[in-house]
């Protein structure tokens, strides 16, 4: 119980903090800079988690499809 609500606390302090940034970042940044570098940020954290659990990539089609459905939703 009291790890689930450590975890709850983390993540809304970095939900919160996202807020913050993205306000700040607006000022001088463009929205789709600033959302390409807060995707590149979180693929690294996920990917240096992933490795030190010790789980298997995804290869392949699996990768392909991901990166077309996560940059294809973006519009000009």
């Amino acid at each position: 119980m009291v790890r689930n609500l450590a975890f709850f606390a983390v993540m809304s302090l970095i939900w919160g903090l996202t807020w913050a940034a993205i306000k700040l970042g607006l000022d001088d940044v463009p929205p789709l800079l600033l959302a390409a570098a807060r995707y590149l940020l979180t693929a690294a954290l996920l990917a240096t988690a992933v490795r030190g659990a010790g789980a298997a990539f995804a290869h392949g089609r699996t990768v392909v499809s991901a990166l077309l459905v996560n940059t294809g939703t973006y519009e000009r």
